[in-house]
């Protein structure tokens, strides 16, 4: 199943999620920055660095313009994603993000950065043009390049453990994209967020008429 979402969607969902993001980060103190996130492995701290990392790449996203048809939609990419990182060993990884973490003196330094690559991001956004978007070897319909960072942000948001609330938006949209993985609409008992959660691995997934063909997480 496809996922196309159409520009100005994917722009309010990725701009509701850097403002979400932030608000969230704001609201914990260093001290709390330093817990542990629901990402296994990782402080919130950890989290906060990876997204630094991934607007940055973003912003790349951002200024490729290409003449080029779309490779992926808001979905196939992570199918994309699962191949082309796919691991029996996340330990690398793990260790990686907390090395890129302890070059900050503290986690007030990061949180600047974050704010300071926020604001640029948001510019970024909001001038996108109707252009495809080249990134890590793909090529995407700006809509589809929007959400695909709209559902990784509300994700890692989540994985902060904040009081924040994630964007309605944003999870409605993740949740699409987890069924569109899936090909399968999941139970509407189901919320969005058990979706998001269930589908990237970050809850148990309940017993229920299509589990025996479906394994998550579908993406992470």
């Amino acid at each position: 199943m496809t996922l196309t979402v159409p520009l100005d969607d994917g722009r309010a969902a990725c701009l509701d999620t850097i403002d979400a993001f932030v608000r969230a980060v704001d609201a914990l103190s260093e001290y709390e920055l330093l817990g542990a996130s629901r990402c296994h492995g990782w402080s919130r701290l950890d989290v906060v660095v990876h997204v630094i990392g991934g607007w940055q790449s973003m912003l790349g996203g951002l200024v490729s313009s290409v003449d080029s048809e779309p490779t992926v939609d808001a979905a196939s990419y992570w199918s994309a994603f699962v191949v082309e990182y796919a691991t029996d060993d996340p330990v690398p990884e793990l260790m990686s993000q907390r090395r890129r973490s302890m070059a900050y003196a503290r986690p007030a330094s990061a949180t600047a950065q974050l704010r300071d690559v926020a604001a640029a991001l948001r510019r970024g956004v909001l001038a996108l043009g109707e252009s495809p978007r080249a990134r890590q070897g793909h090529i995407f319909a700006p809509g589809d390049y929007l959400a695909v960072w709209a559902v990784e942000v509300v994700v890692h948001h989540l994985d902060l453990l904040s009081d924040e609330p994630p964007p309605p938006g944003a999870l409605a949209l993740a949740r699409a994209t987890v069924e569109a993985l899936v090909d399968e609409p999941l139970p509407s008992s189901w919320t969005d967020l058990d979706v998001t959660l269930i589908g990237t691995g970050r809850q148990p997934a309940p017993a229920w008429p299509g589990s025996a063909t479906v394994r998550f997480p579908v993406f992470d």
